[in-house]
């Protein structure tokens, strides 16, 4: 049995289709079962938080392997304890390509989770992509559709944005296949691509025009914090940004092709696969 945190965002709703394919038995673990609703009736829900660690142990009966998908380091903690517990085997964690660059803070409380799971003695795979190909869609989506454009201090900096689909599969690989104990799997696209070159790749696919504006970082942070977003969080965004505008985002793996033996999915085939999602 494995255990899939996270069934209803980007990698898990892609996840949980892959491993049924491979004839593998799933469990996702949920707060409200109502956000799963469509999923294959083969699929069991137990219903549970991470924060709250009394709630996991159901969850994890008979659990071999977990997908595990965290949002604060507490989280790790309490699945750890009680995964250790129930004889859970293999944890496949998903983190976060700054984790390697511990001069960021998002890399360095990713990385924090890391050093937890090496330390629990479980057999460990690390996941870490770079940006998702759908944070163009969470980012961008209101203002392409309402505005006709994307607002983003993105500089002249590069990044190569990857599909959920395609983590998604390394995952299923990692948590099905022999040879990815001990891995940590750097995940990103083929190719590297300015937020000023996405939004062209966007409104080229929706037949639209589209206009980008790089808007000042600070801009960037007056909105976020405006919206309501955590200020701690807020600032370890910034350095992400910081870091963006400066390069430090051009890295391409070669490592979906390796696992998958095959090339990653292009940003156009996603937008394509996207494209009513950007239309007003």
């Amino acid at each position: 049995m494995i255990l899939v945190t996270g069934p209803s965002g980007h990698i898990g709703k892609e996840l949980v289709p892959q491993l049924l394919a491979a004839g593998q038995d799933v469990r996702v673990l949920v707060r409200d079962e109502r956000k799963v609703a469509w999923l294959d009736p083969c699929v069991e829900r137990a219903v549970g938080d991470l924060e709250r660690p009394e709630t996991l142990a159901a969850a994890l009966r008979g659990v071999e392997k977990v997908f595990l998908l965290t949002f604060e380091t507490r989280q790790d903690v309490n699945m750890l304890a009680v995964a250790k517990a129930a004889g859970v085997r293999q944890i496949v964690k998903l983190s976060t390509l700054e984790a390697a660059d511990r001069k960021l803070q998002l890399g360095r409380w990713h990385r924090e989770r890391e050093s937890l799971i090496e330390a629990s003695g479980l057999e460990w795979t690390f996941l870490r992509p770079g940006m998702f190909m759908s944070n163009s869609l969470d980012w961008w989506g209101d203002t392409i559709r309402e505005q006709g454009g994307v607002y983003f201090p993105g500089g002249k900096g590069r990044v190569a944005p990857v599909d959920p689909r395609d983590i998604a599969a390394v995952a299923a690989a990692a948590l099905t296949r022999p040879g990815h104990a001990g891995c940590i799997h750097e995940l990103t696209g083929a190719e590297l691509l300015t937020i000023r070159e996405m939004v062209e790749t966007i409104s080229r696919v929706i037949g639209q025009p589209l206009r980008y504006q790089n808007i000042p970082p600070l801009a960037a942070r007056f909105f976020m914090l405006k919206s309501g977003m955590d200020k701690t969080l807020v600032g370890a965004l910034m350095e992400v940004i910081a870091s963006l505008r400066k390069g430090g985002g051009e890295q391409v793996t070669g490592t979906v092709a390796q696992v998958l033996g095959r090339a990653p999915r292009s940003f156009e085939d996603w937008c394509r696969e996207h494209a009513d999602a950007f239309r007003a």
